[in-house]
């Protein structure tokens, strides 16, 4: 594997993520590429072709849902130990008669992941894909553990230990969702990746793709404190603020 020098085309990582993914590496040379193209900084098209090349490789599923699919995620990595909001979120959508094709991993960073409750709950994390899908088309909702699902990223899994810290993986991971759901909300844990994945999430052609982080650091839609927000509806990308005072809602405490 080259050493990077300088910015890679949509295609030249899209080589290097198939080697990658077919396990052609090791993994040092792996943890190398993804430690140089960290400080490097990921650009939008090499974010898109890893991405694009994570889904060639997942293990999809096709629900056949009255009404739209969706799903509720966040990049994680916040390490503010929050309860998980979005996947409680979710069970609240399917509750209302919503349908969430939830894709997600175990914690990271904080209390609990989408899997440690799906888990406690006593979902079977290494539930065939069928089983998902005829869960999320019976009561709604339905969990696809990210290994299970993911099969490719085992060979990527040991040089994310070497690092030891966020790489381009860590946001790639919300974007991927093997339902292929075209509409989603997204936190992520970072402002300057607000408006970005909604760009990248443009070229995928999603149809409506909510991106959101608080001031105070969630990667998620909070009443902490006001959010900073992107959305990607009809081909177009609008950036605004959600003030939680302008909708009746109590101010909420990171202790509470």
């Amino acid at each position: 594997m080259k050493k990077i020098n300088g910015d890679l085309t949509f295609d030249e990582m899209s080589e290097v993520m198939s080697s990658i993914l077919n396990g052609r590496n090791d993994d040092q040379e792996i943890a190398d590429f993804l430690r140089d193209l960290s400080n490097k900084g990921e650009t939008n098209e090499e974010l898109r072709a890893m991405f694009t090349k994570m889904n060639e490789y997942s293990v999809n599923i096709n629900p056949r849902c009255h009404g739209t699919l969706i799903d509720v995620c966040g990049t994680g990595g916040d390490n503010l130990q929050t309860f998980n909001i979005s996947t409680a979120a979710a069970f609240v959508i399917a509750g209302a008669g919503g349908n969430v094709a939830k894709h997600g991993n175990r914690s990271v960073s904080g209390i609990s992941g989408s899997a440690d409750i799906f888990e406690y709950f006593g979902f079977d994390l290494n539930s065939e894909p069928w089983v998902v899908e005829e869960m999320i088309e019976k009561i709604g909702i339905g969990f696809m553990f990210a290994p299970k699902f993911h099969p490719a990223m085992k060979n990527v899994a040991p040089a994310r230990k070497i690092i030891g810290k966020r790489t381009a993986f860590n946001l790639l991971g919300p974007l991927c969702n093997p339902a292929k759901v075209r509409h989603q909300m997204i936190g992520v844990f970072a402002d300057n990746y607000i408006e970005r994945i909604a760009k990248i999430m443009q070229k995928n052609f999603s149809d409506t793709v909510l991106t959101v982080r608080s001031d105070d650091g969630m990667d998620e839609l909070s009443t902490t404190s006001k959010n900073k927000a992107c959305l990607l509806k009809n081909e177009e990308i609008t950036e605004f603020i959600i003030d939680p005072s302008k909708y009746n809602l109590e101010k909420g405490n990171l202790t509470d």
